[in-house]
């Protein structure tokens, strides 16, 4: 299935999503945005689809906010429901039950950045680029990077990140945590390939119950994850799946027959 500014494609379980506006390095307008939204929720409910990877066309990731996007005449109250609509948009990204892996070379700025690290692994070229634009245009972190950066890499990176707006390769970016793993740019493909199989080979109902009590790790107390692990435990407890490993690794210590 090909849309106008996304390339969509599904394939042994995996649906890959393309950004495809390579002449401006895959700079997101409001359309791919609407675009976005809809494959993802077509994905959400096929039950085909194990995993998400998300990737830029043309050797680029993303350039961020299309500048004609930014240059519109809106009005404050405008500018908030379509950015409403942007954490919509996120949202449902990480209420996905499928694990998404972000592949990135080349450039990945300001909301082109953020909208990478939206997913559970990104995997980078080594001289990939990263840079939280937004400081020197003169507005806030946007595309999620308020909610990511501190937790990614703590308070004080973040600061250095949002606050100076430097260029960061992605081999600096793995070092600091920020991302999962960097690679010479032609073995980029390949890792992802690796990752993306060791994920498929893992129970789906465990992984998209991992990243929902993940996600939820930081709003909750103490006392309200112990709630949420025993009532998610007890469902997934009731898989079939489940119950079959444990056979397995019973019979293999020769504890059944």
């Amino acid at each position: 299935m090909a849309k106008r500014e996304l390339i969509v494609s599904k394939d042994d379980k995996i649906c890959t999503i393309t950004m495809n506006r390579p002449e401006v390095m895959n700079a997101i307008t409001e359309g791919m945005m609407n675009e976005f939204q809809e494959v993802l929720d077509d994905v959400s409910v096929d039950e085909n689809i194990r995993m998400v990877i998300i990737e830029g066309s043309g050797g680029n990731f993303s350039s961020g906010a299309d500048m004609f996007l930014l240059a519109s005449d809106w009005d404050a109250p405008t500018w908030f429901m379509k950015m409403r609509r942007l954490s919509r948009l996120l949202q449902t990204m990480r209420d996905l039950p499928q694990p998404i892996i972000s592949k990135v070379r080349g450039m990945a700025v300001g909301g082109g950045a953020n909208l990478a690290l939206t997913g559970d692994f990104v995997l980078a070229a080594d001289d990939a680029t990263f840079r939280e634009i937004f400081v020197d245009l003169g507005v806030t972190l946007d595309f999620g990077g308020t909610f990511y950066l501190p937790r990614l890499v703590g308070m004080v990176h973040a600061r250095k990140l949002a606050y100076l707006g430097e260029v960061i390769s992605g081999k600096e970016a793995a070092a600091l945590g920020l991302i999962h793993q960097s690679t010479p740019d032609k073995q980029l493909d390949q890792a992802v390939e690796s990752l993306s199989g060791v994920l498929l080979k893992k129970s789906f109902t465990a992984l998209a119950l991992i990243k929902g009590g993940l996600d939820r790790s930081f709003s909750m107390t103490s006392e309200e994850s112990f709630e949420w692990e025993a009532s998610h435990q007890a469902i997934a407890l009731q898989e079939r799946g489940f119950k079959k490993n444990v056979k397995a690794y019973l019979k293999s210590r020769g504890k059944v027959s």
